[in-house]
């Protein structure tokens, strides 16, 4: 405290914005002078001599084998594996996008195994992709034993159905044989692995699962890294980054990738909350990447895009907004998820999506846009999204569908140029319509009959008067009286 006000150290934010706080001063004009001092700070650190060259942290890259003495946190999970390959041969490992499959295969798994490994991802052409690795091999005994590890095997359901069929056959040849086959799957697909008629034997109890990080293995991926490499985390800063990072399902990533650039912005051997702060942290991080996604998009996409992201988020009535989970089933297929979720800033679970921090809501200003511009319209579209959801759910019960203001209102927002109503929901939506339309037809012809049934009365009634006055008078005494004439003297 006494170094930040003898000016020999910047302030963290929070604090400096407390002092102006206290003292009634213009929050915004100096929240913006920190953030410019802070720069030029980092600036001229990253220019002074001994800067650091190359941060021990991926940031939003995954951990490769040459990353395996600063991959931290998931020793527990390789344990698990190695000694699952010791009885057995096929070993699944799966876990939600972003919880670091991928690192534990490549900078976990791969070095401590002696044997020789095969390391591939599959793609759109998994037999020719495999070929092309285990032509290494061909020169090895027959007997020879090797590990075969397949990342990010959901890929392969994306092939050509032929291509997977013998793609499967050839993982079960491979590991009848000598090899020991590890795949590396994400969570939502992890059920299709396991169950598929081709590998359900084979891959039977073999399903290893990442559970979520707890706070000790955080704090080693956090602190370890810099630790070993002779730098230190300032208390203050590890505090944040464990506060930013529990409860969120893809945060590690980009409080990596946070760390990474605070370290190129520090001289000196201390990671420190004010050199964080100045890069932006997390936030910055984690809206940098969203925008680079966004901007590859061609315009459609871009619309798909803003429609996800919309229902990514839970809106709050009176409370800031939260991430949502949205099922998978809300989703009508498209790529457009697929793109943020391999930017780790979505993230895919067995129950569906999610965004993979909180900070995204409100510090991405495009999506912060998004959610500002027209709130009642994006109520009605979560109602909808909830009463379609409700109505498959009741096996199309009638009587969820929408009736009178509630329909108008829905039909209004998906006439919308930028709505976007999934399958679901305009399945609803005709439906509701259709009812709607026959109910009123019905209303019509019971009018109808209504108005019949009266006539046919009126007319009844009068044709029974008429009989009735015929034969109380006789006819000469009718006709005297309807022609105004006397009775004639009797």
């Amino acid at each position: 405290m006494s170094d930040a006000a003898s000016g020999r150290k910047l302030p963290t934010r929070a604090v400096a914005l407390a002092y102006v706080r206290a003292c009634d001063g213009p929050v915004a004009e100096w929240d913006r002078r920190w953030h410019e001092a802070a720069a030029e700070l980092s600036r001229r650190r990253r220019a002074a001599p001994g800067s650091a060259a190359e941060p021990p942290y991926p940031g939003l890259a995954a951990f490769g084998a040459g990353d395996a003495g600063r991959f931290f946190g998931r020793e527990d999970v390789v344990d698990l594996v190695l000694s699952r390959l010791a009885e057995a041969r096929f070993v699944v490992v799966s876990g939600p996008s972003g919880s670091g499959v991928t690192s534990v295969l490549r900078a976990g798994l791969v070095p401590r195994v002696r044997q020789p490994v095969v390391f591939l991802r599959p793609g759109r052409r998994p037999l020719a992709e495999c070929a092309t690795r285990l032509t290494a091999f061909t020169d090895n005994p027959p007997d020879a034993g090797f590990l075969l590890v397949v990342d990010q095997f959901e890929e392969v359901f994306t092939a050509d159905a032929d291509e997977r069929a013998c793609f499967f056959a050839a993982l079960l040849r491979a590991e009848q044989a000598s090899a020991r086959v590890v795949l590396g799957a994400r969570a939502d697909f992890a059920d299709a692995c396991v169950r598929h008629p081709a590998l359900a034997e084979a891959t039977r109890n073999a399903l290893v699962p990442l559970e979520p990080l707890t706070a000790g293995q955080v704090r080693a991926a956090l602190v370890r890294p810099a630790a070993d490499d002779g730098r230190g985390l300032e208390n203050a800063l590890v505090a944040t980054l464990m506060a930013e990072v529990a409860r969120q399902p893809g945060a590690l990533p980009f409080a990596t990738e946070a760390l990474r650039r605070t370290w190129q912005a520090t001289q000196g051997v201390t990671l420190t909350l004010a050199a964080y702060e100045a890069t932006g942290g997390i936030t910055a991080a984690m809206a940098g990447a969203a925008e680079a996604v966004y901007g590859r998009l061609a315009p459609p996409e871009q619309a798909e895009a803003r429609s996800l992201f919309l229902r990514l988020a839970g809106l709050g009535d009176g409370t800031p907004d939260t991430r949502r989970l949205v099922p998978h089933a809300e989703l009508d297929p498209t790529p457009v998820p697929a793109r943020f979720v391999r930017a780790r800033l979505v993230t895919a679970g067995r129950t569906g999506l999610e965004l993979a921090h909180d900070t995204l809501l409100d510090g991405w200003p495009r999506l912060r846009s998004w959610l500002a511009a027209d709130r009642d319209a994006l109520r009605v579209h979560r109602r909808l999204t909830e009463a379609a959801a409700l109505w498959e759910a009741s096996h199309r019960e009638p009587a969820v569908l929408y009736r009178g203001r509630q329909l108008d209102e829905a039909l209004n927002w998906a006439d919308r140029a930028d709505a976007r109503p999934n399958t679901p929901e305009r399945r609803f939506l005709r439906a509701s319509a259709e009812l709607r339309a026959a109910e009123e037809m019905a209303t019509r012809r019971r009018r109808r009959l209504s108005a019949a049934t009266a006539l046919l009365a009126a007319v009844s009634t009068a044709t029974a008067i008429r009989r009735h006055w015929h034969g109380r008078f006789p006819a000469a005494t009718v006709r005297q009286r309807t022609s105004g004439h006397p009775f004639p003297a009797g």
